[in-house]
């Protein structure tokens, strides 16, 4: 299932491998259905950095929160060049963490700022799905276990960093509204600033936007573009992060007891 194994293999053996597609659009943005196509024989961007990619990873999970919290600019970008090596385009988290950065680290990447149609439907999407790992019930649930413990970490690094650069607060409906139109006037700004075009994209444009921009032939018509459901994906995620964290708790609380039942019989014998 995606976000809790991934098999994929990097090769990091090339070191002349650079991103070459930066698709920046925040989460709940076709970012799925966006590393699909890139990672497709018709794009041929793969492997593309994604949140899929991260989580079942502690490693990795623990470099994009070592470069969440790196001050210097140096040193956060000797991370993340770590971070994406062997990978050729991103979506999705971590990547939009570090759009600046990115944008910096790879002046010849091609920009894709990958939108819903508005912001509302951006805001009710998030607080559907990935808000919840904003919450105490997540937290508390399963901070026994490593790879969940950083997943929040990640979402926590990246709430303080939105709302130390665009000025967003507490992710409730509101606020999740400004957000979503704070952060694309920020990419479009931080692109202008270093004479990067940008494609502003939505999925129902489909292949040919995108192939346009990337200077690739458009796929026949009877290619669909990709359409993964991620809110499905979600909703199970959920279901299983909190019952293994639960379960979890559970098997601490038989150990605790069971130590200190019939532990004194053996300490004290």
């Amino acid at each position: 299932m995606r976000f809790l194994s991934d098999d994929l293999v990097i090769d990091t053996s090339d070191p002349n491998r650079r991103v070459e597609v930066l698709a920046i659009g925040l989460p709940r943005c076709a970012t799925s259905s966006l590393q699909a196509a890139l990672e497709s024989e018709w794009l041929g961007y793969g492997p593309c950095m994604h949140m899929a990619h991260t989580v079942p990873w502690p490693e990795r999970s623990q470099m994009v929160i070592d470069a969440l919290y790196e001050p210097d600019r140096e040193k956060r970008h000797k991370i993340l060049y770590k971070l994406f090596a062997g990978f050729a385009s991103q979506s999705d988290l971590p990547g939009i963490a570090f759009t600046d950065d990115l944008m910096d680290m790879f002046p010849d990447a091609k920009i894709i700022l990958n939108q819903r149609q508005d912001a509302h439907a951006f805001a009710k999407s998030v607080e559907g799905s990935i808000a919840f790992f904003h919450t105490w019930p997540y937290i508390l649930s399963t901070i026994l276990l490593k790879s969940d413990r950083l997943h929040w970490k990640i979402h926590f690094g990246v709430y303080k960093m939105f709302n130390q650069k665009l000025g967003t607060g507490i992710w409730d409906y509101d606020t999740l509204v400004d957000l979503y139109g704070k952060y694309n006037n920020w990419i479009k700004e931080e692109a202008k600033k270093r004479n990067r075009p940008v494609l502003e994209w939505q999925p129902h444009e489909g292949w040919e936007p995108i192939c346009k921009f990337l200077g690739k032939p458009v796929p026949p018509p009877e290619v669909p573009f990709p359409h993964i459901n991620d809110h499905k994906e979600m909703q199970r995620l959920k279901v299983i992060v909190v019952a293994r964290g639960l379960l979890a708790w559970a098997g601490l609380g038989v150990a605790v007891y069971a130590g200190v039942k019939y532990g004194p019989k053996y300490w004290f014998r």
